[in-house]
């Protein structure tokens, strides 16, 4: 009868399960269920960075994910429950809530309150930004710094009877976007360009007019300015 050598089993045991273990260190997490509790991402250090799972927030429990700062604030929170009432909001270190979705509605931003325009209107039953030049001529100047791809600026237009005119919008001296065509008979139109120059540059873009027909003037009046996304 042999005789087995149960200690080189047994070193050839811990060999495997040590191989074993540099393997999952090794692999990716793939395809993984957390159907209770929270999967936890800390630092060397014990900080939480990520939880993965459970997620707990304004009385409700739902799944998804919470992402911390180093001194415990939460930075972002993302999660969803059963009967579909969760949100996204990202967190400043006072823990204020600064961009959120508004969950209720289901559509559009709980924050930032973004502010709306308003005209006075007289400005829109007689527009200031008046020009009678065949040339072109400057209306109005846009100072702010780049942050969108684009800028889209609603202007009420009219005419003086019979006349006819353009305006455009120039960036760097040079025209962007498409011309707005103005006649009689006053209407809302949306001069938009894409911005020239590196994200938060400083901008000055010109709103400038010009008659091209007629014995009269062209107006106009500004109504709102928005940086927009591209549409390309």
């Amino acid at each position: 009868m042999g005789i087995v050598s149960h200690s080189e089993d047994l070193a050839t045991v811990v060999r495997d399960l040590q191989r074993q273990v540099r393997e999952l260190r090794r692999r990716s997490l793939f395809n993984a269920t957390i159907s209770s509790g929270a999967t936890e991402v800390r630092t060397p250090d014990g900080e939480v960075v990520v939880r993965i799972g459970e997620i707990v927030a304004d009385g409700r429990t739902g799944h998804g994910m919470e992402i911390f700062r180093h001194n415990g604030t939460v930075q972002g929170r993302f999660y969803d429950t059963a009967d579909g009432s969760g949100s996204w909001t990202l967190f400043d270190e006072a823990g204020n809530p600064i961009v959120a979705e508004d969950a209720n509605a289901g559509t559009g931003l709980a924050r930032p309150l973004i502010p709306y325009s308003w005209t006075r209107w007289a400005d829109l039953d007689d527009p200031p930004l008046t020009t009678g030049s065949a040339t072109y001529e400057l209306l109005a100047r846009i100072h702010g710094p780049k942050q969108h791809a684009r800028i889209t600026v609603q202007l009420f237009t009219d005419a003086d009877t019979d006349t006819v005119g353009e305006i455009i919008l120039t960036d760097a001296g040079i025209q962007a976007g498409p011309t707005v065509y103005v006649e009689p008979g006053g209407v809302y139109q949306l001069l938009a360009a894409d911005l020239s120059g590196d994200h938060e540059t400083w901008k000055r873009l010109d709103v400038q007019g010009r008659v091209t027909g007629g014995p009269g003037s062209i107006k106009a009046a500004i109504c709102h300015i928005s940086g927009t996304p591209s549409t390309t």
